[in-house]
C-alpha cells in the first residue's frame, strides 16, 4: 500500500514543528544569559612604590551565576602584561549593571607598565571553566 497524502503531510508537519522547537531551543540558550555583560571604563597607572594598572568595570551577571571576572592589560610597544580577576563572592549577580575597580599585577618576568604606554585591556566575565560569557576590549594610553 502506498501512504496517502494525508500521512505524508502529517509527517511533514511533524518533522518540521520538531525543527522549527530544535532551532528556538538552540537559540534560546545564550539568549537566557541575558544580564550577562561587561564593559571596560576608566584605566588608570599609580606610580607608588610598585606602578600598577586599575581599570573600573561595568558588568552584569544573572542571578545565581557563578561567574567571575578576569582583566588582563598587555603593553602594545613592550612586553607588559597584567593580570587581575574578581572572584564570583564580590560579585553582585542580581541582573543589574555595577561597577567595580581591578587592580592588576604584573607577570613576573615582564616590565613594569609607564606612562604614556599604550595598553590593549580585555575584560571577560568568565564561567568556572573559564568559558566567556560576555568581553570588552579598549586599547588606551596610560
Amino acid at each position: 500500500m502506498k501512504p496517502s497524502r494525508l500521512r505524508h503531510r502529517a509527517a511533514g508537519t511533524a518533522l518540521t514543528a520538531l525543527l522549527v522547537t530544535a532551532a528556538g531551543v538552540a537559540m534560546a540558550s545564550p539568549a537566557a544569559a541575558k544580564a550577562n555583560s561587561m564593559t571596560i571604563g576608566a584605566i588608570s597607572l599609580s606610580t607608588g612604590n610598585v606602578p600598577a594598572v586599575s581599570v573600573d568595570v561595568t558588568y552584569s551577571c544573572d542571578v545565581g551565576s557563578d561567574v567571575h571576572l578576569g582583566v588582563t592589560a598587555k603593553a602594545l610597544n613592550k612586553k607588559s602584561v597584567a593580570t587581575g580577576t574578581v572572584p564570583n563572592s564580590a560579585l553582585k549577580c542580581d541582573a543589574g549593571r555595577h561597577v567595580v575597580r581591578v587592580k592588576l599585577k604584573n607577570k613576573p618576568g615582564t616590565p613594569f607598565f609607564a606612562k604614556k604606554d599604550a595598553v590593549k585591556i580585555t575584560a571577560d566575565v568568565l564561567t568556572p571553566a573559564n568559558v566567556s560569557y560576555a568581553s570588552d576590549e579598549k586599547i588606551a594610553t596610560l
